[in-house]
């Protein structure tokens, strides 16, 4: 059976946690050279890893709600700008297995995307970053036209390739990866090694601990359908 396997990236292909804090503080102090006390103070490393998952207007309006929409935007763009020099510069982690796993899997005749809420520019700088990018299908993300969150951008993919809710895989650490899986009717592997938290994966489908064991994983699920 054809089947596509959908990644999430952060938390499951790579993580942003060694520069992530660093980054915003260095966003937010960008955004207020240009207009003096907009964000008087920087979260923490955890919690900006927190709310990593969802798309960035939603992390920004939880880190951020008491701040102005002008502010905000700044950030939004600064952000983008901050974290993809860092990423270039390769501060963040490759989790390990992930180029060897990705390699074995399209051996198998399996497709691959990656499923993200993050924006294009950052997705594409982490896989040309890392040289990962031939593994995958030809990127659809939450900036795609009328696409709004992970789910639709699984519903995308399926379209696009013309397969049944059945012959996808979700692979994600967090609640949103169980959430948009669970919306487009498909399978779910969760990873315990990301961001998230366990409970946000428990009982949504089998679990991982390190990339490499998803090879088993995947096949047990698509074996069982």
């Amino acid at each position: 059976m054809q089947a596509l396997i959908a990644f999430d990236l952060d938390g499951v292909l790579y993580s942003s946690e060694p520069f992530l804090g660093e980054a915003y503080r260095e966003a937010i102090a960008n955004v207020n050279g240009r207009r003096p006390n907009s964000f008087p103070r920087v979260p923490t490393t955890r919690e900006i890893l927190d709310h990593v998952g969802w798309p960035v207007t939603v992390i920004l309006d939880r880190l951020f709600p008491d701040i102005d929409a002008t502010a905000v935007d700044l950030l939004y763009a600064e952000t983008l700008e901050v974290i993809c020099a860092h990423v270039a510069r390769r501060e963040g982690i490759l989790f390990p297995g992930v180029a060897v796993t990705l390699t074995d899997l399209r051996r198998s005749g399996w497709l691959l995307a990656v499923a993200s809420n993050g924006r294009q520019r950052y997705i594409e700088t982490v896989l040309s970053t890392y040289g990962i990018a031939r593994h995958f299908l030809d990127l659809i993300t939450v900036e795609s036209g009328a696409i709004e969150n992970k789910a639709g951008v699984l519903h995308a993919y399926l379209v696009r390739q013309g397969l049944g809710s059945e012959q996808l895989v979700m692979v994600g650490d967090r609640s949103s990866d169980v959430e948009a899986a669970a919306a487009v009717g498909c399978h779910f592997i969760g990873c315990d090694y990301g961001h998230g938290y366990r409970n946000e994966i428990e009982g949504a489908g089998p679990i991982v601990s390190a990339f490499d064991q998803l090879p088993a994983a995947i096949a047990t699920v698509l074996t069982a359908s």
